[in-house]
Parts: structure tokens; C-alpha cells; sequence
């Protein structure tokens, strides 16, 4: 029987050998890639509050024993992985009660998405900024991501809401058969609601977040009547101040 000749077995174990290495060049790398077929990285996540837009000042205004509602965003910062879930939990000061209804969100490499806390301040609070913190970390891990934001208290207000960027303008002349009426409002705390009459007859509400002291009434109407009116929005906020704005317009 003839016997393969040496040369050749060498040459056959140095080709098996170069297919195996291209094998795990190319298998490897392809079994921890995710979104994008890279090399996944994962990364600590990231946490903020968003409601943050009153006056550029961290966290929200509220009253002894008022609940507000606090928009959490978590930021999966992974590269190439395929999604995690992430757990997150808000404490708060003494006497103080959180709520929140979902506390784990599933997100995609480099996304973002929101969760929701339900803060109430203790019913006897003295004014002042009281910390929340909140924490985030991947669902099964326990190395954690920490941010602050604030439940600022207040028990006195002087100052109504302000009303600006009406529509219609003063003096406006509209026409055709529905039209939107709106206003922005702001307030050094808070805006809770704006109330739209006219002709001074009750005609609509907006309520607003209790996170913003930004807020637009928006109010989709039917045109009924021609000639000239008024529309009137009062813009209230939680100490029950209230600004008014009254606009002359006509109907064609």
C-alpha cells in the first residue's frame, strides 16, 4: 500500500489550519456583534429628569402635599450590542412618597426612552429644594448610574401667569368654518390650566403638566357667527393667580 508522502500531510494541516483561523475571524467578531455587526461595547447607562424648563433651574415647583409627575430618560449608551433592559428607582426625602407605575424599559443601542415617577411632597413641608435621586442599571447587574433632580416646595405666590402669542392677533380678521384659537402661557412656578371664553362665554379648558411653567391652550373650534368678538384666555396657576388676556377679532 502506498503511504502519503510527508510533504503533503504538511500541506494539508497548514490549509485545515488557515481554513479553522479564517473560521474565527469571521465567526467570532459576527457572534458578539448586535445592532450593526460590530464589535459590541457596553457602557454604563445614563438617567436625567427632563422636566428641568423652569427658569433653567433642576427639578419642578410644587405645593405641600401636591403629587408631580417627573419625565425620566434613560440612554442605553452600548455600541453594537443587541437591546438590555434597564431598572430604575427614585427616592426621596423623608415623609415624601414615590410611585412608579413601570420601572424597567428595553432599549436598542444608543437609544433613549421614558419612564414616569409620581412624586408627592409631605403634607406639612417647609419651602425648599428637596433632592431625588435616581438610579439606573442594567436589569441583573449592580454597578448603578446616579443623577439628582429636585422637588422644589413653595407655599406663597404673588405673580399671575403671563399670556403671549395669541391666535388669533388682535385685530385679526379670520373666516371659513372652524378655526383654532390658542395662547401660550408661563409663570414663575407653574401653569395649571387655561381657560378660553368667547364672547365672555366659558368655552374651553386646557390643563397643563404640572412639570412645566410653560404652557399652551390649544382650542380646535367651529366658526358660527360673523362680525366682530372677543376671545379671552385666563391662565392660572397652582396658587390660583390667574392672568387674562383678551383678544378683539372678527369672523368674515
Amino acid at each position: 500500500m502506498a503511504r502519503e508522502a510527508p510533504s503533503v500531510r504538511i500541506v494539508l494541516t497548514a490549509a485545515i489550519a488557515a481554513v479553522v483561523l479564517v473560521l474565527v475571524l469571521v465567526l467570532v467578531p459576527s457572534a458578539r456583534a448586535g445592532n450593526g455587526g460590530g464589535r459590541c461595547t457596553r457602557n454604563a447607562p445614563g438617567i436625567s429628569v427632563d422636566n428641568t424648563w423652569g427658569r433653567g433651574k433642576t427639578g419642578s415647583w410644587g405645593l405641600p402635599g401636591q403629587q408631580l409627575k417627573y419625565a425620566i430618560r434613560v440612554t442605553n449608551y452600548d455600541v453594537y450590542c443587541s437591546s438590555s433592559s434597564f431598572v430604575v428607582s427614585v427616592s426621596a426625602s423623608s415623609g415624601f412618597s414615590v410611585s412608579i407605575p413601570t420601572n424597567t424599559v428595553t432599549l436598542k443601542s444608543t437609544t433613549s426612552g421614558y419612564l414616569w415617577a409620581y412624586v408627592t411632597s409631605a403634607a406639612v413641608s417647609a419651602d425648599g429644594d428637596y433632592p431625588l435621586t435616581l438610579t439606573v442599571e442594567r436589569a441583573g447587574a449592580s454597578s448603578p448610574t446616579v443623577s439628582t433632580s429636585y422637588y422644589r416646595v413653595y407655599s406663597s405666590d404673588a405673580v399671575a401667569p403671563a399670556l403671549f402669542w395669541s391666535n388669533p392677533g388682535a385685530g385679526e380678521v379670520i373666516s371659513g368654518g372652524s378655526y383654532t384659537f390658542a395662547v401660550w402661557s408661563n409663570d414663575d412656578h407653574e401653569v395649571r390650566k387655561i381657560d378660553l371664553y368667547i364672547d365672555n362665554v366659558y368655552t374651553a379648558t386646557t390643563l397643563c403638566e404640572d412639570i412645566s411653567y410653560n404652557c399652551q391652550g390649544y382650542y380646535p373650534l367651529s366658526l358660527r357667527v360673523s362680525g366682530q368678538h372677543t376671545a379671552t384666555f385666563e391662565s392660572y396657576d397652582w396658587i390660583g393667580n390667574v392672568g387674562v388676556l383678551t383678544v378683539p377679532f372678527t369672523v368674515s
